[in-house]
């Protein structure tokens, strides 16, 4: 069982000193007469749904599997829509029943059933420097904390959905509650940027968030006010091999209780365990299996490092893909306690887009060259118990994103369908079979009085049997 350090009185009594000074406690705030445990021992507010998807990648694997799911097998209808006045979308967050997705002139901050709500506009690096977002449940507030990666630093910001204003200029510091850099939380932003990468963004689990920095360091902060549980820089590890560790994405596996970071060691790509309750090193991975890097004609390895989303776990279970530009794209399993490979699977493809896991399977989206169309998005369905391909479809279609994307967007699982953002929307494949079962388009009319197709920007986030997805025009609720 994962235990988390509890926070401290002293913690508590500071981080309000620190927030009543800052003028951030505002609406949401818990106070004495609301209960007899006040501050202490209050259980973290609001409670988790079923129908929230909290983080990147819907949990702290990053599996987006919706087990529990019922959708339409023969299409769906679009419940609400919201249209944009600027592309840039990142993906959304459901929490409590509201959805907040941004892009790069605005917030929505939406009732996910309705879709009624309010649409921030934003000025500055709260909509154009961000990640994308996660929403952490709080025991000093009742509103919980929406959480803001801008590369260097995560903000917790106020999340209650009626307190917003008609506009948020800059990184929104008038509703910053916490900055955390690493090193120390604080009341107010710190200095610099660095562009924040999809796959580095906040991980929330039993009370801690869980995140990554640039410089090299992973930390357990409280999503209260930031204060850091534990910490560990790889620039002050005992092994010199880990000092020159640039990490890149990371996932948590609940199960064995382990932070699994991806990264690099000059060339070899390298995967490091962390103790989830300690932050301690538990083991590494560093050429175990791992393809060699090819020489070009200067003597440069061409390790293939571009990608993202390359990491899942779920059930002790760590999916991970690496490659060169000289060999196939590989799939492997890795023991999320241990570190220790367990099968390895070779998938011929061009690139690499995202991977979703379910109790069975591991899907896989990539793409692959065609003779006439050229790079088509591709889905493979590997077997977890040994890593046999069970089916495989290549779509008639580009993969999602499209020039209009920041990333190119992942897979969902949800019930008994595979959700797969493309070049023309959003396809839905039979899990089991990868037979297609439907497909939504969002369509706009064009000068000469035919319709242009538009893809799918965003994953599809599904809260209960709502699908929230992002085109090139609108943000929709599917139904």
């Amino acid at each position: 069982m994962v235990r988390t350090p509890k926070f401290r009185r002293r913690e508590a009594i500071a981080a309000a000193g620190t927030l009543l000074a800052a003028g951030c406690l505002g609406a949401g705030r818990r106070g004495p007469g609301d209960g007899d445990r006040g501050y202490l021992g209050a259980d973290p507010t609001p409670p988790e749904r079923d129908g929230d998807w909290r983080m990147y990648g819907r949990d702290p694997g990053r599996t987006r599997h919706v087990p529990d799911a019922d959708l339409p097998r023969d299409g769906v209808d679009v419940a609400w829509e919201r249209s944009v006045s600027a592309d840039g979308w990142l993906p959304p967050v459901v929490a409590n029943g509201t959805v907040y997705c941004q892009y790069t002139n605005g917030l929505f901050v939406l009732d996910v059933e309705s879709g009624d709500g309010k649409e921030v506009r934003t000025y500055g690096g709260f909509g154009r420097g961000a990640g994308p977002m996660a929403f952490a449940s709080t025991t000093l507030y009742r509103d919980g904390a929406l959480l803001v990666p801008y590369g260097r630093a995560v903000a917790g910001y106020a999340a209650a959905p009626d307190g917003w204003p008609d506009e948020v200029s800059g990184r929104g510091k008038r509703r910053a509650r916490w900055w955390f850099d690493g090193d120390r939380a604080d009341s107010r932003p710190p200095g610099g940027h660095s562009p924040p990468s999809w796959s580095a963004t906040p991980v929330v689990h039993d009370g801690a968030v869980i995140t990554l920095h640039p410089r090299g360091i992973v930390a357990a902060v409280s999503p209260d006010d930031g204060t850091p549980r534990w910490r560990y820089a790889f620039a002050d590890a005992d092994r010199d091999d880990l000092r020159s560790f640039d990490p890149f994405e990371y996932v948590v596996d609940p199960a064995s209780a382990t932070v699994v970071v991806y990264g690099r060691v000059g060339w070899t790509p390298t995967l490091v365990g962390l103790d989830l309750t300690t932050g301690s090193l538990e083991w590494l991975d560093a050429a175990n299996g791992s393809p060699e890097a090819e020489s070009t004609d200067h003597g440069v390895p061409e390790l293939r490092l571009e990608e993202y989303d390359r990491l899942a776990a779920a059930d002790r279970s760590v999916y991970v893909t690496d490659w060169t530009d000289w060999s196939p794209l590989r799939l492997r399993e890795v023991n999320a306690a241990s570190g220790d490979d367990s099968w390895s699977r070779s998938l011929e493809r061009e690139s690499h887009v995202g991977l979703a896991v379910d109790g069975t399977t591991v899907y896989h989206l990539g793409t692959v060259e065609t003779d006439d169309r050229g790079e088509r998005a591709a889905v493979a369905a590997v077997d977890r118990e040994d890593g046999t391909v069970r089916w495989e479809v290549v779509l008639d279609d580009d993969p999602g994103g499209g020039v209009w994307a920041t990333n190119q967007p992942s897979p969902t699982v949800a019930g008994d369908q595979l959700l797969v953002p493309a070049g023309k929307g959003l396809h839905a494949l039979e899990r089991t079979s990868g037979e297609r079962l439907w497909t939504f388009t969002e369509t706009v009319p064009t000068a000469g009085g035919s319709e242009d197709e538009r893809a799918g920007i965003t994953p599809a986030v599904v809260s209960n049997d709502r699908i929230v997805l992002g085109a090139t025009l609108r943000l929709y609720g599917l139904e």
